[in-house]
C-alpha cells in the first residue's frame, strides 16, 4: 500500500509551520531527507511528503521541542539505536509510558539510571501489554527480564512476542511465560 502524499504547501498550512522551520528541521536531521519527494506537476516541480509520517513527526517535534534539545531529538529520531541513551529521570518526565511500567522496570533494574533503546522499548512493550492485555506487575517484570535477555543477545533478529491467555488470564509456567519466538517491527 502506497503512502498518501501531501504537498509542501498544504503541509505548511495544515501544520502552521514556516518554510524555514521545515527546512531547518531537515538540516538538523529531525526530518529524513528521503521524505522530501520531488514530483513534476502541471506548473513545474513540487515537493511532497508521506502524509501520515510527516504529520506524526511534526507533531512529535512540536511536543518535544520544549523538553529536549535538538541533539536529544536527533538522537531520538535517529535510526542508529546503538547510541541512544536517555537518563531515567528525563524519560519519566516525558510520561511516554505509565507509572506502573516504570515501576516494573525499576524493580527489575534498580541500579539503571541511563536507558538505552532496548530499555525504552521494553517499557513501551510492557506498558502496551498492561493497557491492552491486562497483565499485572509480576508478569510485566518477567516480560522485561525476557526482553532484556533476548534483545541484548539477538539484536539483529526478528521476534514475535506471544502472550497466551486462558479465560482472559495470562498463562505462565515456571520455565517460560512467553514463547521464545519473537518479531518486533
Amino acid at each position: 500500500m502506497e503512502d498518501k502524499l501531501i504537498s509542501k504547501k498544504d503541509l505548511l498550512t495544515k501544520e502552521g509551520i514556516s518554510y524555514g522551520t521545515l527546512y531547518r528541521w531537515k538540516r538538523q536531521g529531525l526530518i529524513p531527507e528521503s521524505w522530501f519527494i520531488h514530483k513534476a506537476t502541471e506548473i513545474g516541480q513540487a515537493t511532497f511528503f508521506p502524509e501520515e509520517k510527516i504529520t506524526a513527526r511534526i507533531a512529535r517535534i512540536k511536543d518535544l521541542k520544549s523538553e529536549l534539545s535538538v541533539d536529544q531529538m536527533q538522537e531520538l529520531f535517529s535510526a542508529n539505536v546503538e547510541s541512544f541513551k536517555i537518563p531515567l529521570q528525563d524519560f519519566k518526565d516525558l510520561e511516554i509510558v505509565g507509572r506502573m511500567s516504570i515501576t516494573a522496570f525499576t524493580s527489575v533494574f534498580p541500579m539503571k539510571d541511563l536507558l538505552d533503546f532496548n530499555d525504552v522499548f521494553g517499557m513501551y512493550v510492557v506498558d502496551h501489554l498492561m493497557k491492552l492485555s491486562g497483565i499485572y506487575l509480576e508478569d510485566a517484570k518477567q516480560v522485561l527480564r525476557l526482553l532484556c535477555k533476548y534483545l541484548s543477545a539477538e539484536a539483529s533478529k526478528e521476534y514475535q512476542l506471544i502472550l497466551l491467555r486462558k479465560m482472559g488470564v495470562p498463562m505462565r509456567n515456571t520455565s517460560s511465560f512467553f514463547s521464545a519466538r519473537w518479531a518486533f517491527r
